[in-house]
């Protein structure tokens, strides 16, 4: 993952990876391990289970709760730390009837 991580990215999305495999192949086990990596005093780590039930206002909910209020409209983690969304199960929301997961829309 360290690998994968320090990749020259776009400006878009600088530090963002996508795990991809059948189940029971160890992914979000690896996720966890690697995540104890981090330092507490500086990064954050969240972890968000999707379902078919993950709506796009529970899931801004759900980051917004580990974020402090800034400027404006802006949140970000507390105490000038970093924070990592693993996001597992990204594929379970429901689609509309237009074909759109309205949830993936608001990660994306």
């Amino acid at each position: 993952m360290d690998f994968i991580l320090n990749q020259p990215k776009s400006t878009l999305c600088n530090k963002a990876i996508l795990l991809i495999g059948g189940s029971g192949t160890a992914k979000t086990s690896s996720v966890l391990m690697y995540s104890e990596t981090f330092k507490q005093e500086i990064m954050l780590f969240k972890r968000m289970n999707m379902s078919s039930a993950t709506s796009p206002n529970n899931f801004q909910t759900n980051v917004e709760v580990e974020c402090d209020f800034k400027v404006g409209k802006d949140f970000a983690p507390p105490g000038n730390k970093l924070m990592t969304l693993f996001i597992d199960d990204i594929n379970m929301p429901q689609m509309n009837k237009w074909g759109d997961q309205e949830t993936l829309e608001m990660v994306r």
